[in-house]
């Protein structure tokens, strides 16, 4: 089974197929989790750009990224 690691989201994918399941995790992603913005700064290859939980955002690692949240 495959469910939403976002803090607060109780999301889990039905599926007929593991494959399947992953497709809809990350539709659910990009619908729910994921923001687009308009950026004036250049971000490096490789890096992304996370909102802190003041408001700001952090370029950082993808890898930095991960532990970020994942705290």
């Amino acid at each position: 089974m495959i469910e939403c690691g976002q803090r607060g989201c109780g999301w889990v994918a039905i599926a007929p197929s593991e494959r399947s399941a992953w497709k809809q995790y990350e539709s659910h992603l990009l619908r729910e989790h994921v923001e687009t913005v308009e950026v004036e700064a250049e971000i490096p290859d490789g890096c992304v750009q996370v909102r802190t939980d003041d408001g700001e955002w952090k370029t950082m690692t993808a890898e930095e990224a991960k532990k970020f949240c994942d705290e």
